[in-house]
């Protein structure tokens, strides 16, 4: 139906049935990506809108079949969502050869509408609805889903001053191509963050770039980087820092954290809330810091790393192979891709608490029969690239780099190397064991072995999940279980194979910090880049 005249497609569907069920009564609105009806679902006797997603026309039947599958499943990843700011997802429909997914109706005008009419909204009442915002893609962020298109016509706000965010993923539905045959840009260019308009893959900071861009719209009336033609504003987006705010006021601060052009430093979704619940409050919010911060401390390791566990002793063979490929591949790859803030993961190979078996796993320092290898302070560690953002720094390895706690105490053991919380049993681990295949089969495998022998204490899955938005495959293992101290801990393990090497990466914390440092793990886990 893409080209056809909305006149004409509001005949050809009112009065129709979708899925049997969903009875379409008039068109609610049309843009370049499809059109939205209110719908009655005659099964539940309720009011509902439903999203029409109407693929690009210049695909081929393949690249048509490959792009509506792919739709229908994020639609269906995205229902899992539940936020008072996020558009409830009901049911996801595959019929007339395109998708069509059934929301919650929410009765309110587009913040773009609301703009439009009324022109900018004062810094406080700015500030109530990015709050909003900011929790929605926090929410959204903590089970791999990425917005990819945060805009002010993606906004619902209703007389209240609810806010609701709507069309997740619609951006990446439709076929992540920069530009379609009449120049219509997939996403508004205004409002794409510098990396993905260098052809990035998208990550959750660039959701909140786009919320910052979002903010500076509602506060000055237009997008930061306006310009009469796409071009102009894609170069000026990729090139240029933004006007600073006139209108902005407390807000500027925050506005300024999340506009900023590299990723790394960019204020985070818990940051950003905090700020600007702040002003809502009426307060005004500590200027965004993204000030060097001291290297770490290298620990030294005081016991010889632990045998490997049964039947794997060809575990730490090949780790200097390993770890020479890794420093080859890391010189060659110059892409950096940012991880899903809440996940946390070791990878299939040794991240984690591990019970081994096989191969291709070696036992962890924390692991319930390991001796104890917490580091003692050392000398300063020299060989470490550090671009920290507030409460982490950024350290460079072969091969990674991830965000570690200030004051962590760095140690290496084997294809390992570990940061310790020197004040807790708190630790993060990377790993670079070797290990192939899909990595949710990998995790059922893992786990398999460490019920089988009991390698674990307490050991209780949490959850397991594919991770999204990150440019490669990749799962989460979310555990509990007890360490040999008999402390209960709780960690999320990541196994992710990037151009066909393996990562574990894992953050453990015990359980009655957990809800905590919720925020910390995050930080941690959005900075990990193979």
């Amino acid at each position: 139906m893409a080209g056809t005249r909305p006149g004409a497609a509001q005949e050809a569907y009112e009065g129709r049935r979708i899925g049997g069920r969903y009875l379409l009564e008039s068109m609610l609105g049309r843009g370049g990506m499809g059109a939205v009806w209110r719908a009655r679902d005659e099964m539940l006797d309720r009011d509902v809108a439903v999203k029409e997603v109407v693929l690009r026309h210049e695909l081929s039947d393949a690249e048509r079949a490959k792009a509506r599958e792919r739709t229908l499943r994020e639609a269906r990843a995205t229902a899992r969502l539940t936020h008072p700011g996020i558009v409830t997802v009901h049911d996801v429909v595959d019929e007339d050869d395109r998708p069509w997914i059934v929301m919650e109706l929410v009765r309110a005008r587009s913040l773009q509408q609301i703009l439009d009419d009324g022109g900018p909204l004062p810094p406080r009442r700015v500030a109530d609805i990015g709050r909003q915002m900011a929790s929605a893609l926090r929410a959204a962020h903590a089970v791999g889903i990425l917005h990819r298109d945060v805009k002010p016509a993606n906004v619902l706000v209703t007389e209240e001053w609810r806010a609701v965010l709507t069309d997740f993923g619609i951006a990446r539905m439709m076929g992540d191509a920069m530009l379609t045959q009449t120049g219509l840009l997939i996403g508004s260019p205004a409002y794409m963050p510098p990396e993905r308009a260098k052809g990035e893959p998208a990550t959750p900071a660039s959701d909140l770039w786009s919320l910052g861009a979002t903010l500076y719209a509602a506060c000055e009336g237009r997008p930061p980087h306006e310009r009469s033609e796409i071009m102009a504003v894609l170069a000026a987006v990729m090139t240029e820092d933004p006007p600073p705010p006139r209108n902005a006021g407390p807000l500027t601060p925050v506005i300024g954290g999340l506009l900023l052009r590299d990723p790394v430093h960019r204020m985070t979704a818990p940051q950003a809330e905090q700020g600007l619940a702040q002003v809502a409050a009426g307060g005004v919010p500590v200027p965004h810091d993204t000030a060097m911060l001291p290297a770490p401390e290298a620990g030294t390791l005081l016991t010889s790393p632990p045998p490997p566990p049964s039947g794997g002793s060809a575990s730490r063979t090949g780790v200097l192979a390993v770890l020479g490929v890794v420093a080859v591949i890391a010189t060659l790859v110059a892409v950096a891709l940012a991880i899903r803030p809440d996940s946390g993961g070791g990878g299939g190979g040794g991240g984690g608490p591990q019970a081994g078996g096989g191969t291709t796993r070696s036992a962890s320092p924390s692991s319930p029969s390991s001796p104890d290898t917490r580091p003692t302070t050392g000398p300063a560690a020299t060989d470490d690239a550090v671009r920290p953002i507030p409460g982490i720094m950024l350290v460079g390895r072969p091969g990674f780099e991830i965000g570690v706690p200030v004051g962590w105490r760095m140690s290496v053991q084997g294809n390992s190397v570990f940061w310790n919380d020197p004040a807790s049993e708190a630790y993060v681990q990377v790993d670079q064991t070797i290990w192939s295949g899909d990595p949710m089969e990998h995790w059922r495998e893992w786990e398999g072995e460490v019920v089988a022998r009991n390698a674990l204490t307490g050991y209780r899955r949490v959850g397991l999940r594919p991770t999204g938005g990150v440019g490669y495959r990749s799962a989460d293992l979310e555990f509990t279980w007890r360490s040999r101290d008999g402390v209960p801990m709780h960690g999320i393990d990541r196994g992710a194979v990037v151009n066909g090497r393996p990562f574990a990466v894992f953050v453990a914390i015990p359980q009655e910090r957990w809800d905590d440092s919720r925020e910390k793990v995050n930080n941690i886990l959005d900075t990990f880049r193979p």
